[in-house]
């Protein structure tokens, strides 16, 4: 059996989603660590264990609800569970790094990808006599869907992120969830039921992805307003300049001038720069948080920040960073 193609057809749609999904987060990245963590979730654990429990428990299915409910009400419930564990535990136990809805659709679309990338590895494996046909239907067609299914718990988080009382967040996150698995439960019906199901699903799924790309735009305006509220700060500080604050405000110029320092000043610089812009976002989103009265950051967080800013321009400006960042 060749292995090699199954893996190429599912790594290489796999790749250029996540890329994708790499540059809608603009402003913040998100802790690599914390990106590989989720992705591999998705990818190993999540999926055999998915296995494992629809092999347990597919058999007692079918005999109470029928044939097909094994795909259509246990494939569901059992996945969209767990892909939404490794959320929940970011969230609980990483909630620094869990800034609000983008980053909620960034880790819930990236665990949705290993799991489909792994997945897909197991069914182009299985009909590589139609591996055409199938690469189509589950990487393009319906390629974006388990990003899509756990990106609805994902905002759910977000949204209760800084919500005060904590019953919102029980009620929401479990709601969010059950979307999640009637959704799919939805699609693994529809695709089910010949040529106009798939299209039906389509439509559904489509529509939903629109949902979350909206929201998506719109959590990043959200983004650039808090980098515009709270930086203004530090430039009546002298923690920056006017031209470093418009530059953080602006992925595109800031993505110019890291590129320039990397071509005219080396890997050092970049950096350096990087990690400046990096801090300043950061402590952006800290006082944003502090200002809504989290109490997993203080004062004490917003100077250490500070400090760290002004110790990184220090190391720029000796490096005679004034021709790449200007005063």
């Amino acid at each position: 059996m060749n292995l090699l193609t199954p893996l190429v057809a599912a790594f290489a749609p796999t790749a250029c989603y996540t890329l994708l999904l790499w540059w809608l987060d603009r402003y913040e990245k998100e802790p690599l660590h914390l990106l590989i963590v989720t992705f591999v979730w998705g990818a190993v654990p999540a999926l055999v264990l998915a296995i494992v429990a629809e092999l347990a428990v597919g058999a007692a299915a079918i005999n109470m609800f029928g044939l097909g409910s094994e795909t259509t009400i246990v494939a569901p419930v059992v996945e969209e569970l767990l892909k939404a564990l490794v959320l929940i535990g970011i969230f609980v136990f990483a909630r620094r790094e869990f800034d609000g809805v983008l980053d909620g659709i960034i880790y819930g679309a990236l665990v949705g990808f290993g799991f489909a990338m792994s997945e897909n590895v197991l069914y182009f494996m299985l009909y590589q006599h139609q591996l055409v046909s199938v690469w189509l239907l589950r990487s393009v067609l319906f390629g974006l869907n388990h990003a899509f299914f756990t990106s609805i718990v994902g905002i759910a988080l977000g949204l209760v992120r800084y919500e005060r009382r904590r019953w919102v967040g029980y009620v929401a996150v479990p709601i969010a969830l059950w979307l999640a698995m009637v959704l799919h439960a939805v699609h693994n019906t529809s695709a089910q039921s010949g040529l106009l199901g798939l299209g039906l699903a389509w439509i559904i799924d489509s529509g939903g992805i629109l949902v979350v790309l909206a929201t998506v735009v719109l959590s990043q305006r959200q983004e650039r307003a808090c980098l515009n509220a709270e930086l203004d700060e530090e430039v009546s500080r002298g923690v920056i300049t006017l031209r470093q604050y418009e530059r953080v405000l602006s992925p595109a110029l800031r993505s110019k001038i890291e590129l320039r320092a990397l071509l005219l000043r080396g890997w050092l610089h970049y950096r350096r720069l990087r990690r400046f812009h990096h801090l300043l976002t950061e402590l952006a989103f800290i006082k944003q948080q502090l200002r809504q009265g989290d109490r997993y950051c203080c004062q004490e967080d917003v100077e250490a920040l500070r400090d760290a800013v002004l110790a990184v321009r220090r190391l720029l400006n000796e490096a005679g960073s004034h021709s790449a960042l200007p005063r």
